[in-house]
């Protein structure tokens, strides 16, 4: 299994690992709260207030975040030996949910605003201010997290990077809103707080839903699984796959795939191709954690002549046919052995004690030739006893 560490961390400041990222853009959030707070109350902006709001929420997804990142990263123990990839997830499941949470609170609150008795008042100069402050700040955290959550590979992280840019998206709301309000047209900054909620919901949507299937284990996608499927194809000696299952936890994704190899390869060839699969699957495809490889001859599965059903059939029909052949008194030890060019069949027929050596060499004879003749049949053996010995 590949390990999971945090050596890369290690090799750079603190500022710039996972943990390290969120924490900062927490304490720029705590300054930007109390910039757009007071702003949105003294400038009368009901879209500051809701871009403050929203961005406290900002602080509960960082502390989620950080909780989240820092337990999902543990390496495997004998409680969790696939690790704990799924706490990262089921954090980004929380994050997503508690968007979509304020997002609809605030919708709510800003179709009271808009429609509600009070009159709107028209937004000061200093909402502007604080609006186009947010923006740059949040801009500024969204792009340093962004690099750092691809570079470490992190759905969580870029769940949180892409909360900064919701907050960038809520604030260029707010500051139309308000500058539309400025003009004259009221409406527009409890409109514009309607479509920072809307934005607030559909970042929510975008990481939870997602992460949700994850821990249902749902399929890691159809993209990655042509990737694995390119890194198996290339390995020699693998001449197909099928049962392609895989499923992530956190950011690694654990695989478990059915290669086709010649039916000819013996046990000790077979597991080095095995071994040779999983390795590709490391060393090609980032994402994927460990892989789980099972070795089946070609064309033992999709109702191939090495399918489960093609073999009884055959079984059937080779010791049907030694049953109507003249001489055989009985049978039993037949067994088939997969090659590349189909069956090797073997069966032992019983005859009579009285019979030459020729007499039951003749019938082994044509019972072979008979079976031979049969689908899925490359050869057969024929062995000879006595009735009732």
């Amino acid at each position: 299994m590949r390990q999971t560490s945090t050596a890369d961390e290690q090799e750079v400041g603190f500022f710039s690992t996972g943990e390290g990222a969120t924490l900062a853009g927490s304490l720029v959030t705590i300054s930007l709260i109390l910039v757009k707070l007071v702003a949105g109350i003294l400038g009368h902006s009901a879209a500051l207030v809701a871009d403050a709001l929203h961005s406290v929420s900002d602080l509960c997804n960082d502390a989620v975040v950080i909780l989240g990142y820092r337990w999902g990263r543990r390496p495997e123990d004998e409680s969790h030996p696939y690790g704990h990839g799924k706490v990262e997830t089921l954090a980004t499941v929380i994050v997503g949910g508690l968007l979509i949470a304020v997002g609809v609170s605030l919708g709510i609150r800003s179709l009271s605003a808009l429609f509600g008795p009070r009159p709107l008042q028209e937004p000061g100069i200093i909402a502007l201010v604080a609006a186009a402050i947010s923006i740059a700040a949040k801009e500024t955290i969204y792009r340093r997290t962004i690099r750092i959550a691809e570079r470490l590979d992190s759905r969580l992280l870029m769940a949180n990077a892409w909360d900064h840019r919701s907050d960038v998206l809520a604030s260029t709301a707010a500051l139309v809103g308000v500058g539309i309000s400025r003009l004259g047209l009221f409406w527009g900054d409890a409109a514009a707080a309607m479509v920072v909620c809307a934005f607030i919901v559909r970042m929510g949507w975008s990481f939870g839903w997602p992460s949700l299937l994850d821990l249902l284990d749902t399929s890691a996608g159809e993209e990655l699984h042509r990737d694995i499927g390119a890194a198996v194809l290339e390995v020699p000696g693998v001449h197909g796959y099928h049962d392609l299952r895989t499923r992530r936890l956190g950011r690694d994704v654990f695989v478990d795939v059915d290669v086709e190899v010649t039916s000819e390869l013996n046990v000790v060839q077979g597991h080095d191709v095995a071994r040779a699969v999983r390795k590709a699957l490391l060393d090609q495809v980032p994402s994927v954690r460990d892989a789980m490889v099972h070795v089946e001859p070609r064309g033992a599965r999709g109702g191939g002549v090495y399918s489960e059903g093609a073999r009884d059939d055959v079984i059937r029909s080779a010791e049907a046919l030694a049953r109507e052949t003249e001489g055989v008194l009985g049978l039993h030890g037949t067994r088939i052995i997969p090659l590349e060019s189909g069956y090797l069949l073997n069966m032992d027929i019983e005859v009579s004690p009285d019979l030459t050596i020729r007499e039951a060499h003749g019938i082994a004879h044509r019972i072979k030739e008979a079976i031979r003749g049969l689908p899925g049949i490359a050869d057969a053996v024929v062995h000879v006893d006595l009735h009732g010995e």
